[in-house]
């Protein structure tokens, strides 16, 4: 059984289209223990402020969580060209939290630096929450890892999980 997640055909062709008529900005939030703050970094060469706080611009390579039987993962591939990212990421035990957000370019004033939303808020084209950042390895050129989900279809004992012995209508 697949399970269908409510995003439009078209937007997924536009985010992962090589040309569009939009041109859209991947927010990632990497959080961990033992990092003093949240690393923000945006998919665009320029610096943008969302939501109050700051997002350094910085180029990586991700594409959508897999929309398969199998719990959503992807890949994110990041030019080690700032040492203290890399450093840092490299430097925690066990997976960090990541949470994903796509935004439309054209919502944000791109005359200013740091680049700042035109309005109150931004709309979303595609968010993804609680994801885990694992096997990460880098070396001189890149740093690359994979985001996964929570697989719900594994029982976390003595926690309670929607598997399928446990919750059998999720299933049908």
């Amino acid at each position: 059984m697949t399970v269908s997640r409510d995003i439009p055909v078209g937007v997924v062709q536009d985010i992962e289209a090589q040309e569009t008529d939009e041109v859209v900005l991947v927010f990632l939030r990497i959080s961990h223990r033992q990092l003093p703050e949240d690393l923000r970094i945006v998919s665009d060469g320029a610096d943008y402020v969302m939501d109050g706080a700051t997002w350094r611009g910085f180029e990586f390579d991700i594409r959508l969580l897999s929309d398969t039987d199998a719990p959503p993962r992807t890949e994110l591939t990041v030019q080690n060209v700032d040492v203290r990212i890399g450093e840092a990421i490299l430097a925690i035990d066990g997976p960090a939290r990541l949470d994903l957000d796509v935004v439309a370019a054209s919502q944000f004033n791109l005359t200013v630096e740091p680049r700042v939303a035109l309005g109150p808020s931004v709309e979303r084209i595609y968010t993804a929450r609680h994801l885990a950042l694992v096997d990460v390895r880098g070396d001189v050129l890149q740093l690359t890892g994979t985001i996964r989900s929570w697989d719900y279809t594994q029982e976390a004992w003595p926690s309670m999980r929607a598997t399928q012995d446990s919750f059998p209508g999720l299933y049908l």
